[in-house]
């Protein structure tokens, strides 16, 4: 298992509507061109995915073309974290 490192700067954390402390983080890594989201349930990193910065346009372009959320589903998914 990898170190544990501070929480980086340019990062977000997004609740799971399912709960049962469920989060994924997605944290930009500019030394290295990628950003990596990972997928935690509490304090255990379930599954990581590192994303070429290359392919963020294309990753935004798909959310963009997404419908714009309800009232009660955006105050649902809505997270911040809390160090």
């Amino acid at each position: 298992m990898g170190a544990l490192l501070p929480f980086p700067k340019d990062s977000e954390v997004f609740a799971d509507v399912r709960g049962e402390d469920r989060t994924m983080r997605v944290t930009r890594h500019d030394e290295s061109g990628v950003v990596v989201v990972s997928m935690w349930i509490g304090k255990l990193c379930r599954a990581s995915f590192r994303l070429p910065v290359d392919d963020l346009p294309r990753l935004v372009a798909l959310f963009e073309q997404s419908p714009a959320p309800s009232d009660d589903a955006s105050s649902a998914g809505s997270a911040e974290f809390v160090a």
